[in-house]
């Protein structure tokens, strides 16, 4: 009776360590559609709905590894999109960050901050894929 009760109570354990570890399956590009479209454009253009009321030209985001010597910079990219690397946008309180907004939507506990981390991470993925390798670079 008492292995069966340490049984129970040891699959009842891995149990929910195993649902609190799953993490929702994001989709960047509907992230990205939600977060960053406005300003950035549909495409990644910098063509963004609100474009012309910001101070700064925005950089079309299809060629940022081709910017970067063919390289895509995801740890670079992850530090403006959580805020830790400021950029000019927005007049002078610059572009929203993105990882204090999810933190709002989402919480502070380290469970919350794992679906932050994920979101950004989905947003990275969509931006990497929406690359353009060309000899033209716009912007």
């Amino acid at each position: 009776m008492r292995i069966r009760r340490h049984f129970l109570c040891l699959s009842l354990a891995l149990l929910t360590v195993g649902c609190a570890s799953r993490l929702p399956d994001y989709n960047g590009q509907t992230l990205y559609m939600a977060n960053c479209a406005n300003c950035h454009g549909t495409y990644g253009e910098g063509d963004g709905a609100v474009t012309p009321a910001l101070n700064v030209v925005l950089q079309d985001l299809r060629y940022i590894s081709q910017r970067n010597g063919g390289e895509f910079p995801k740890a670079w990219l992850e530090e403006i999109i959580d805020g830790r690397e400021r950029r000019q946008g927005h007049g002078p309180i610059g572009m929203p960050v993105w990882g204090a907004v999810f933190s709002q939507q989402e919480g502070y506990d380290d469970a919350a901050q794992a679906r932050v981390s994920a979101k950004v991470d989905a947003l990275l993925s969509y931006l990497e894929a929406i690359q353009i390798q060309s000899a033209a670079v716009t912007n």
